[in-house]
């Protein structure tokens, strides 16, 4: 499958170097490059690229700043920072950074990056353990706002809610649906076991979780029933998991 790239960068000799790594493998191909964060997100929303390779310190529009709004366009891009700043780490994983690499580094550091979103992550944590969790009533009906109409569905068939292009999209076992409702909204109104938010852009019904599959330190893909969609989840959050299973599991 061919991985598409978007080097947003404001030194041109590093654009070059980024651009020659990247296209060392024939199955990644870079579409677009921008020398600031303005010009990078307008170049985002007319490519869609798989991959985005960010500087932080951008004129226009800062690394950071342009990784949340990409994120909230498209929480499915992959986002690498490559930069002199250190101090940013943490942001840049909060906004699910897929790597971050200071500069200088060695032209293999950025191969490896490349190989694994290319090839994808490979192991995996079994999640057959939920089922000792108490659960909230999933069996209910809910109503969704969808524009025009309204649309039920089972709370037991969601698989998982997200923000793509500035709505919230609900994914579930016949499709899914987009509404003008937050995210947030209706993750309170979820209430609880088993819909968990996993991350700032997901909420996710665990009982569909098969996997939970490591990205970086910080972030995990999750496997999920009835789609090859993997959303995402926090070392924290699944430090939570992790004790709520155990404290379970001793009663």
């Amino acid at each position: 499958m061919l991985l598409t790239v978007l080097i947003a960068e404001d030194d041109p000799k590093m654009r070059r170097v980024l651009k020659k790594v990247a296209e060392e493998n024939n199955d990644i191909r870079v579409v677009g490059e921008a020398a600031d964060g303005t010009k990078a997100l307008m170049l985002f929303e007319k490519l869609q690229p798989d991959v985005v390779l960010i500087d932080i310190n951008l004129p226009g529009k800062d690394g950071v700043n342009l990784a949340r709004e990409i994120f909230d366009l498209d929480p499915w891009t992959r986002l690498v920072f490559i930069t002199a700043l250190d101090q940013y780490r943490e942001e840049a994983f909060s906004v699910y950074a897929c790597d971050y690499i200071v500069k200088p580094f060695k032209m293999d550091r950025l191969r490896q990056t490349l190989d694994r979103l290319r090839s994808g992550p490979v192991a995996g944590q079994d999640l057959s353990g939920l089922s000792h969790l108490a659960e909230a009533d999933t069996g209910a009906l809910r109503l969704f706002h969808t524009g025009s109409k309204m649309v039920v569905l089972e709370l037991k068939d969601i698989l998982f809610i997200t923000r793509e292009g500035r709505r919230t999209v609900i994914y579930h076992t016949n499709g899914l649906l987009e509404t003008n409702e937050p995210l947030q909204t209706l993750t309170e109104e979820l209430g609880g076991y088993p819909f968990m938010r996993t991350h700032k852009g997901f909420t996710v019904n665990l009982k569909m979780v098969r996997e939970i599959i490591p990205v970086n330190r910080w972030t995990y893909e999750l496997v999920m029933a009835h789609t090859t969609r993997r959303p995402l989840m926090m070392w924290d959050k699944l430090r939570q998991l992790e004790q709520a299973l155990g404290n379970r599991k001793r009663t």
